[in-house]
């Protein structure tokens, strides 16, 4: 899934995951698979309370405390 744009891909085994695309939880592959239904690839509303849009936003959030920090040692 891409947790900016809220793409959401279906992938083979032997494929690696694309750049900008971050793998799934497996506790949320169930969700995943009922979004995608029969499509390879679906649009995830990010402003909806559903646990994808939820694991979205926090892992937006732990990637900008990550850049926050990596600045900061950075500075110094």
């Amino acid at each position: 899934m891409n947790i900016d744009t809220g793409e959401l891909i279906r992938l083979k085994q032997s494929q690696p995951v694309p750049g900008g695309f971050v793998p799934i939880p497996r506790e949320l592959q169930r969700e995943a698979n009922k979004h995608l239904s029969e499509k390879d690839s679906v649009i995830v509303d990010l402003s909806s309370n559903g646990p994808l849009s939820k694991w979205a936003k926090a892992q937006r959030k732990k990637r900008r405390k990550a850049v926050r920090e990596s600045r900061k040692q950075n500075r110094k």
